[in-house]
């Protein structure tokens, strides 16, 4: 089982790269974990994060 981890503040960016990422690559996702965290900057943003659990196809 591997990982791949994916950030961005914009949550559309995050789901691009996500998917990207499955549309690139052969493999089964076994599961995908979600966060959100407030950063402390000037601008009060959000970071949305993502983790990618999955195996190669065989």
């Amino acid at each position: 089982m591997k990982v791949k981890t994916f950030s961005s503040n914009l949550t559309n960016k995050l789901d691009m790269s996500i998917n990207n990422f499955i549309s690139n690559h052969d493999i089964e996702v076994i599961d995908i974990k979600f966060s959100t965290a407030a950063r402390q900057d000037n601008y009060g943003s959000l970071l949305f994060s993502a983790m990618v659990i999955y195996k190669d196809k065989e």
